[in-house]
């Protein structure tokens, strides 16, 4: 297990944020807005990981193969609510808002996480902001 400091670490450095705006017709603006997660690596440290972020209240999962084209295991944090926690305690560990991280991903991450908290993505305004911040428009 890492202790919080260590966890903090590996997300900051080694962890993917994937915002996906996908089509849906039943949702009033036709498109669903679902921001995860991923980190690759070796299945036992993957599973330490996970049983280090169960210790905060994070649930994820694992899966051994990512695609048939991608063999390797994937750890992946997909609940809003645990997103959210996650970047509390990144920011309550680092001690402020706007840090570096390796891909230059957590603060447009942030934002959008924030938005869907406060259900703006399901307006127009807030589905643009959106779209704004992932460089799609």
């Amino acid at each position: 297990m890492f202790n919080k400091s260590h966890l903090v670490g590996i997300l900051v450095g080694l962890a993917n944020c994937d915002i996906r705006v996908e089509s849906n017709y039943r949702s009033t603006l036709g498109y669903d807005v679902k921001p995860r997660i991923h980190i690759r690596g070796s299945l036992d440290f993957l599973k330490e990981i996970e049983r280090s972020l169960l210790q905060h209240e994070i649930t994820c999962s694992i899966k051994e193969k990512e695609s048939k084209a991608r063999n390797k295991p994937v750890l992946i944090i997909r609940r809003i609510m645990h997103l959210q926690r996650l970047c509390n305690m990144i920011e309550e560990s680092l001690g402020r808002r706007d840090f570096t991280d390796a891909r230059n991903q957590w603060h447009e991450f942030r934002l959008v996480i924030e938005l869907i908290k406060n259900k703006k993505h399901l307006t127009l305004e807030g589905l643009e902001q959106i779209l704004e911040i992932k460089g799609l428009i």
